[in-house]
């Protein structure tokens, strides 16, 4: 099977019905993996120190308590029912649409969980327009590179470091880049998404605050080489030929040239990160086949993100996959294309339905993500909003998925598709 990413920039990547990818549906597993020390927290906090993972390599952080509650990101959490068990599932459908109750449930919301959304909502619009920011800083950053004008990224490390001294900010950005509807792939957008994902990963790999920034400018400008490819070729619906492609692999040398001339010798390191974002662990890469530590591992984790990017939104071949089974074809294509580290890292951060976010369960009922676990990243906790006939619940109920094995998500949608 060829590299993952070369698929998808051929347009190859297979439909979400695509046998290879339902033949999975029983075999998934992903195996061998480190526990993890995660930190429990509320987005309601003005400062967010991530998890320490216990693995050389990761940066080490001040102050870390000694002694963490451990958990362990299993199989479980990727797994979907075999035809049997989804047989069991169909009759507990059957029986929530003739009486709208649901296994788990409890009668109120958490305090908790509702303190959260209540801040959530009150900061989802203040912070939501940071996103429109970005979309014209990297536009004028482009057109300067498109033309061979120099530009500064000042603006843009302003914004990244508002976004990461905000922890409520970076997850409605999350929420905004997951779920985005627009169809026609987009440069400025793609470099978006990519930079919001590669914090949330660095979160997770605990970076301090400037490494954050750092792999936050790097991710939003990952991509400034394609601005030399033919507007015909970057945006060409079909399959890419091999002239094309070959065209396409050179995108990550003109970015180094770009950075290079327009910012110098200040952000060499910057320049190297844009090269090599590309390169693959054991060498699949390009444009330089580097391998291991040759590769920055800031290029390492808006590698990973820029797949994963890729796979949950809508290309013109395909749709869009949700967040859990793009992290599927990630697994199942990546042995020794990226590290396992960054793996875990994507499973307990971007694998997760994000707070607020609208998902419909097995037995159609429809409800909102009020909690998420890093543990276990797709068994939040939802309050129910329609019972499986789309009518809407009148009495509040929550279900806490962990202690409901037979419910489980099969898919998210915008509060615009809502029944009405």
């Amino acid at each position: 099977m060829g590299r993952l990413s070369d698929i998808i920039k051929q347009g190859k990547v297979p439909e979400k019905n695509d046998k290879s990818i339902q033949d999975e549906r029983d075999k998934i597993r992903i195996r061998e993996l480190a526990e993890l020390k995660t930190k429990k927290e509320t987005v309601v906090e003005e400062k967010k120190e991530p998890a320490k993972v216990e693995e050389e390599g990761f940066p080490s952080e001040a102050g870390t308590k000694k002694e963490e509650k451990k958990t362990a990101v299993g199989l479980e959490d990727l797994e979907f029912p075999s035809e049997s068990k989804a047989k069991v599932l169909e009759k507990v459908s059957q029986k929530v649409s003739e009486k709208p109750s649901f296994p788990g449930e409890v009668e109120s919301l958490p305090t908790e969980a509702g303190m959260i959304i209540r801040e959530e909502e009150r900061k989802e619009k203040a912070f939501v327009d940071i996103y429109d920011e970005f979309y014209e800083f990297l536009a004028e950053v482009l057109d300067a590179a498109k033309t061979d004008q120099k530009f500064s990224i000042d603006r843009g490390v302003e914004l990244v470091a508002k976004v990461i001294d905000t922890p409520s900010a970076i997850e409605s950005l999350y929420r905004k880049a997951i779920y985005r509807k627009e169809f026609k792939y987009d440069s400025r957008v793609h470099g978006i998404n990519v930079a919001i994902f590669a914090i949330k990963i660095g979160e997770g790999l605990g970076y301090k605050r400037d490494q954050l920034v750092e792999l936050g400018i790097a991710a939003l400008i990952h991509d400034i080489g394609m601005c030399k490819i033919p507007d015909e070729v970057v945006n060409k619906e079909g399959i890419l030929t091999n002239e094309e492609y070959a065209l396409i692999k050179k995108h990550p040398q003109f970015g180094y040239e770009i950075v290079l001339n327009s910012l110098g010798e200040k952000y060499k390191w910057l320049a190297e990160v844009v090269s090599q974002e590309q390169e693959r662990e054991g060498g699949q890469g390009y444009p330089r086949g580097l391998q291991g530590n040759e590769i920055h591992e800031y290029a390492k984790v808006i590698g990973i993100v820029d797949v994963y990017e890729a796979l949950s939104h809508p290309r013109p071949q395909r749709k869009r996959f949700l967040p859990y089974e793009a992290t599927k074809v990630i697994v199942n294509s990546s042995k020794n294309i990226f590290p396992q580290k960054l793996i875990r890292a994507l499973l307990t951060k971007l694998s997760c339905f994000p707070i607020s976010s609208y998902v419909v369960l097995n037995s159609k009922a429809i409800g909102r993500v009020m909690e998420t676990n890093e543990a276990s990243p797709l068994r939040p906790v939802i309050e129910m909003l329609y019972d499986s006939t789309g009518k809407k619940l009148t009495e509040k109920k929550v279900v806490k998925l962990q202690d409901t094995p037979l419910l489980y998500i099969t898919d998210s949608m915008f509060e615009e598709d809502l029944p009405k």
